[in-house]
């Protein structure tokens, strides 16, 4: 049985503010609960009801506490609570910048949608991209709505918060990799040379990429739109999590071997 302190404390957890203050985040269902469980990551309290059955157990850091419906339904960020909610500590980032120098990295530059960071995270993950690279005003990992939209991935995926004009100052001045940004109006994604160690930027969904980001830019990419029969006209824009699906796609193509 929870307690007022625990269901008001727990709910508290919904906010970013609190989120900080705490140092905690909350992971809801049982994917992403199974997902957690796999992770190295202490202290894990365990918030479930009796229609969840928790896998086998060893560590002496995970806590169960069974609880009702009504009481998950509490706790839950969700309008429709889903048997299992976990609770356990924010790993403590790096605030050291680091220029990447193998692979296919991704910049997420502004991403204010918590489904599309999710999805990109999701993306990143199936093809087998080790880091994502957040600009700080990127919508944050731990909000419950991008943890939902990764299905897990966030546990896999080295996601990063640094200022991405330092992070591709020092690529310029230290590895060189080549920068590719999505961009309308950029060239062909499948007639341009690409690399297989690379940086590739996405920007806002409606305001694109920062004037700060424009002088790193090696070569800006467009994925075309195509024309259905004697239609006119085709959507004015790809969203962005789509986007960043097509032009991962590609680049995996060339370089990339599937598992």
């Amino acid at each position: 049985m929870l307690s007022k302190a625990d269901i008001k404390r727990i709910r508290s957890l919904h906010q970013r503010k609190f989120r900080d203050l705490e140092g905690m985040f909350i992971a809801e269902g049982p994917k992403l609960v199974d997902e957690l469980l796999r992770t190295h990551l202490s202290e894990i309290w365990i918030y479930h009801t009796s229609e969840w059955h928790p896998p086998a157990i060893q560590r002496v850091d995970v806590h169960l506490v069974e609880v009702t419906d009504k009481e998950l339904e509490q706790i839950s960020a969700f309008d429709t609570a889903n048997r299992v909610l976990a609770v356990s500590a924010i790993p403590t980032a790096s605030s050291y910048v680091v220029a990447p120098v193998n692979g296919l990295h991704l910049l997420l530059d502004r991403i204010s949608d918590p489904g599309n960071l999710g999805t990109m995270i999701r993306i990143a993950d199936w093809f087998g991209i080790d880091t994502i690279f957040c600009s700080l005003d990127t919508v944050e990992l731990y909000n419950p709505k991008v943890l939902q939209a990764t299905m897990g991935s966030a546990f896999r995926v080295n996601v990063r918060y640094v200022s991405l004009p330092e992070l591709l100052m020092k690529n310029s001045q230290e590895a060189s990799l080549p920068v590719f940004a999505a961009a309308l109006g950029g060239d062909n994604l499948y007639d341009h040379q690409l690399a297989q160690d690379a940086l590739l930027i996405l920007g806002n969904e409606s305001r694109g990429l920062s004037p700060l980001l424009l002088p790193f830019v090696s070569a800006s990419l467009s994925i075309p739109a195509y024309q259905a029969g004697s239609r006119k006209g085709h959507a004015e824009s790809l969203n962005v999590a789509v986007a960043t699906g097509v032009l991962c796609a590609e680049f995996k193509r060339r370089f990339g071997k599937p598992a």
